[in-house]
């Protein structure tokens, strides 16, 4: 009797666990990329190469379009402020982000040794600076107040819940949102035959720059995918874990430890800041587990890749290990062609 009361009590609190988790995370509805301002952006990274003051007339003039709270960040901060700041005309990056201030916005900042964004050592000269901050921090401690994990399902072209299909399961980096993981990984394959999957964060480090726990992350993701599979028609043979930067490595960490069932991860600049057990690497050997990991030979952690590279081949992981020129901790050029062939070579039964 003692053992059955056991096995029960232990059923219970791993059940409150999940529950525990599932309360904490939630489904947004599905809301597809605005195909204009896809265009717009693709325009505004030809002439940010070479002609800031015509990009900061164009984004300038975007604003006056759309309503759109991540667009309106994306612009305000990630755009003309450092256009701006570039330009030293710090007085006028100081006046858009406060335009953004007043509409409800908040800032990713991140002050002593490492100061973001660069120019907010500047900024701290101008009057009303420290009211400007003060106010970030009350919104940024307001959000926070209620954190959530969100996902986002983007179903097949013609889904049908009777077929199964594969999954491409995605986590954002250090910092990101839903939209913008979007941005970065269209391709008409995912589109056509893919179950694909967006994650973010519960905490905001800005109005749009959520982060996962640090600590407690696997837990909530591991429900997001099991919510997933629950409602959705997923081949769970054929689930490839996605992400850049730290959104590598938790892809890394779930997979190796087969926390989610992956046929295959696909790393883009990959952080990979600590060794693994090798029975993980193993073992994830064994399960036929395949690995994509794209990086930058000027990215500041392309000695961390190389080292998982070598542990890939050394434990006799099937990997496709491609080192772009000149490129840093990003995205490469024709990034969706090498999208494609990654998803390819993970697919593939070779």
């Amino acid at each position: 009797m003692k053992k059955v009361l056991i096995i029960v009590i232990a059923v219970f609190n791993f059940m409150s666990f999940q529950s525990s988790y599932a309360q904490n995370i939630i489904e947004l509805p599905y809301k597809p990329l605005n195909k204009e301002f896809l265009s717009f952006t693709e325009t505004l990274k030809e002439i940010n190469r070479t002609d800031y003051q015509k990009s900061i007339d164009l984004c300038t003039e975007a604003l006056d379009n759309y309503q759109d709270m991540n667009i309106r960040n994306n612009l305000i901060y990630w755009e003309l402020s450092f256009h701006y700041a570039s330009l030293k005309q710090y007085d006028k990056c100081f006046d858009i982000l406060k335009l953004g201030q007043e509409e409800g916005l908040f800032y990713y900042t991140r002050t002593g040794e490492r100061v973001f964004p660069p120019y907010l050592k500047k900024l701290k000269k101008l009057d009303g600076f420290e009211t400007f901050i003060s106010k970030n921090s009350e919104l940024k401690e307001a959000a926070n107040q209620h954190k959530t994990y969100e996902f986002m399902v983007q179903l097949p072209t013609n889904y049908n819940e009777n077929e199964t299909y594969p999954l491409m399961f995605i986590m954002h980096g250090g910092i990101g949102n839903i939209p913008n993981s979007q941005f970065k990984y269209i391709s008409e394959k995912l589109e056509k035959d893919f179950i694909v999957v967006y994650t973010q964060g519960d905490a905001f480090a800005g109005s749009f720059s959520r982060a996962y726990d640090f600590e407690n992350w696997e837990a909530p993701i591991v429900n997001i995918y099991q919510q997933v599979i629950t409602k959705y028609a997923v081949d769970t043979t054929q689930i490839i874990l996605a992400g850049p930067s730290a959104g590598g490595y938790r892809s890394l960490i779930l997979g190796l430890k087969n926390s989610i069932p992956a046929k295959g991860l696909l790393l883009s600049f990959a952080v990979y800041p600590r060794d693994s057990d090798s029975t993980l690497f193993i073992n994830a050997a064994e399960r036929g587990l395949k690995v994509a990991l794209l990086c930058g030979e000027n990215d500041w952690a392309i000695q961390q890749q190389k080292k998982l590279g070598y542990l890939l081949d050394k434990y006799g992981i099937r990997n496709r290990f491609v080192v772009f020129p000149e490129t840093g901790h990003e995205f490469p050029e024709n990034w969706p062609y090498y999208l494609d062939t990654s998803v390819g070579f993970i697919m593939s039964n070779d």
